[in-house]
């Protein structure tokens, strides 16, 4: 039983992931699909798509609401002082950690810190879902409006963005073969693949 970060390194080299981020994007998708996939899930992702291969959760909030649904991952990442999971350590908000057994860094988004978990875990071709960081008009998330996340266009998005625009170029540098399935995202660092191309790879 793999019990620590040490444990998932270089696990899935070369091969495939879908990391299901949260935005109002995937609402209507048919995860059918990814049954036979490798994925990593976000947060609340799985009240979209249970179960995923492996989960993250940063935000200590949703350990209160949701502890039974999260109890239920296969395997789950996070951070040292929560109530379980795997841990790891945090560095800091801004970075890019290629040894997670030395920690790992937020970048302002549980999709960057699941994007870090990829590249250490070996995973060369990455598939965003739901990677909008962008509001629709009363709607947040997938699930509908959070109202922790409604200002976050103009607080939380812009740092969000920085993070990913900043390692984009060294990941493509390796070799990393990462794409942003949304089409409503205001990312533009990643290229663009529909959801329907990317399952028919």
């Amino acid at each position: 039983m793999m019990k620590t970060i040490k444990d998932f390194q270089g696990l899935h080299p070369g091969k495939r992931v879908f990391i299901i981020s949260s935005g109002p994007s995937i609402e209507n998708y048919d995860f059918k699909p990814l049954e036979r996939r490798m994925t990593i899930g976000l947060n609340r992702s799985f009240m979209a798509y249970h179960p995923a291969t492996y989960h993250c959760v940063m935000d200590l909030r949703l350990y209160e609401l949701y502890k039974d649904e999260l109890s239920k991952s296969r395997y789950l990442f996070t951070f040292p002082d929560r109530p379980f999971g795997i841990p790891i350590q945090l560095l800091g908000a801004e970075g890019f950690s290629w040894d997670l057994t030395q920690g790992i860094y937020s970048g302002y988004t549980v999709s960057y810190y699941a994007l870090q978990l990829a590249v250490y875990m070996g995973f060369e071709e990455i598939f965003f879902l739901g990677l909008d960081l962008k509001n629709r008009p009363k709607q947040t998330h997938f699930f509908g409006h959070d109202y922790h996340s409604q200002d976050h266009e103009t607080t939380e998005f812009p740092k969000m963005r920085k993070s990913f625009e900043s390692i984009a170029p060294t990941l493509k540098e390796r070799g990393f073969k990462i794409y942003n399935c949304s089409a409503e995202s205001s990312l533009e660092c990643f290229p663009y693949m529909s959801y329907e191309k990317a399952i028919s790879l």
